[in-house]
């Protein structure tokens, strides 16, 4: 009876290891079942083969087709702004219930595994977060001696956690604004400015008037104007007027050599947002007013929105935009809670019957709260769009002021990839200038040291990031 014996050496090809594994197996057949039974074995593993190549193709073409559509649920080349403004009648609302005027920041895996980059859906995360108030925390009289929003800043932050990094604030008696950028993208802040211009009694207080924050995110610029423009319905001149002493003297001066020989404000960033109780009316008697909402035409009280008027005529308006309103006015509503804020911790959920002013002034129901913007970019070319994602207001809020919050997502042109690629030249030789003992960086960037960066953190000064100016 003979035996087989196998060789080990280096084999070159699957065929002939098969025909080894099969003469070890075989070795008491005869010569001629040996080949068959060689010959069926390969055709045979050749079969499970091709199938295992087609089913791992069929693997790796399923993932493909998956991280294709998720590619598509992202934008590429937007960037995404929540903007949010509120008169609140000088209360704040309960801690840690800012919803729905701004949503608690819940943020998935999903939504960040192709960071910086996010889908157009209109909640978190946003690559910057603007939230300006009126009559924030304390009333007009009492904010013009004591303007401090430490309290309605610091609940914020804690509201809105470790995922957004304040930018900066600016406060000027009532009025209130506040600039947070998404942690994962705060690097792309390289510089920003901050300034208000008074346009209330004498033109001397800050009862009413704007603040403004601008920023520079990567190479692009933005601008947000908070205002609290003059109040009641036939004082549209006396609003006028505010708007182009804000835009005239709002010392923001670009980031540009150029910028500065613009005469509006509005004028030096690629993109202007301007918002807050701008104050503008419709031009209907109470009763007209009443019977169009009693109707749901909202369309007829437009035809009369004196803003809508202004956007086209006015010139410090020139080129500024709006979402299409599709919600009921914001003012003037009925106070349903008159508790101190001591207090405000346990109002309830305003009724979805609140009426507008029952009082004796009767005053017409408006859309006194918006969110207007522009660009400077040419009108001829995509890049200079802005676009709408949500805009709208929210009734379903605690009722201790007279307006509802009203609050807009935007997508701007943003070149993700240009941006990246500088950002990470910078951050690589900002760590060459680095000491590791804790030294602050030297070159221009966030303030702050080594250990606190890992850790994601920052030096204060004052609220908001740390950049060395221009």
């Amino acid at each position: 009876m003979s035996t087989s014996t196998i060789e080990h050496e280096p084999h070159d090809s699957l065929e002939t290891l098969s025909t080894l594994v099969i003469s070890e197996n075989t070795a008491l057949l005869g010569p001629k079942d040996t080949e068959e039974e060689t010959e069926t074995f390969i055709s045979r593993l050749r079969v499970v083969l091709n199938e295992m190549f087609e089913f791992l193709a069929s693997l790796l073409g399923f993932r493909k087709s998956k991280a294709t559509f998720v590619k598509k649920n992202v934008e590429e080349d937007k960037l995404k702004i929540f903007i949010g403004t509120w008169n609140m009648h000088g209360r704040l609302p309960p801690r840690n219930k800012l919803a729905p005027f701004v949503e608690k920041p819940i943020i998935n895996l999903e939504d960040t595994q192709h960071a910086p980059l996010l889908s157009r859906k209109s909640q978190h995360p946003y690559h910057l977060l603007v939230i300006g108030t009126q009559e924030c925390q304390h009333n007009i009289k009492h904010s013009i001696f004591f303007p401090s929003k430490e309290e309605w800043e610091s609940r914020l932050i804690d509201y809105l956690g470790d995922e957004y990094v304040l930018v900066k604030t600016e406060t000027m008696a009532a009025l209130h604004l506040a600039v947070f950028v998404w942690r994962q993208c705060k690097d792309f802040v390289k510089d920003y400015q901050h300034d208000g211009v008074a346009t209330g009694l004498a033109n001397l207080f800050g009862n009413k008037g704007g603040i403004g924050i601008s920023l520079l995110f990567g190479n692009t610029s933005l601008c947000f104007i908070n205002s609290h423009l003059a109040a009641h319905q036939d004082k549209v001149q006396e609003r006028n007027n505010d708007v182009k002493k804000i835009s005239k003297e709002m010392k923001l001066k670009g980031f540009k050599p150029e910028d500065e020989a613009y005469v509006n404000v509005t004028d030096r960033f690629d993109y202007t947002f301007w918002f807050g109780d701008m104050n503008y009316r419709v031009e209907f008697t109470r009763e007209e007013a009443d019977e169009h909402i009693k109707k749901e035409d909202i369309s007829a009280l437009l035809l009369r929105d004196q803003l809508s008027h202004q956007l086209t005529g006015f010139p410090y308006f020139s080129k500024f935009k709006e979402g299409k309103i599709e919600f009921y006015p914001t003012f003037k509503f009925d106070i349903t809670h008159r508790s101190s804020r001591s207090s405000l911790t346990e109002s309830k959920p305003e009724p979805t019957n609140a009426s507008y002013d029952s009082g004796p002034k009767q005053r017409v129901p408006s859309w006194t709260d918006r969110i207007i913007f522009k660009t400077r970019l040419p009108q001829d070319s995509h890049v200079s769009k802005v676009e709408v994602e949500r805009y709208g207001s929210h009734t379903n809020v605690i009722g201790f002021s007279d307006h509802r919050p009203v609050t807009g997502v935007f997508l701007v042109k943003f070149d993700w990839k240009l941006e990246r690629e500088r950002v990470n030249t910078e951050i690589r030789e900002r760590m060459r200038h680095v000491d590791y003992d804790g030294v602050k960086i030297k070159q221009r960037g966030i303030v702050g040291k080594t250990k606190d960066l890992i850790k994601g953190k920052i030096k204060k000064k004052e609220r908001g990031l740390q950049l060395h100016m221009r």
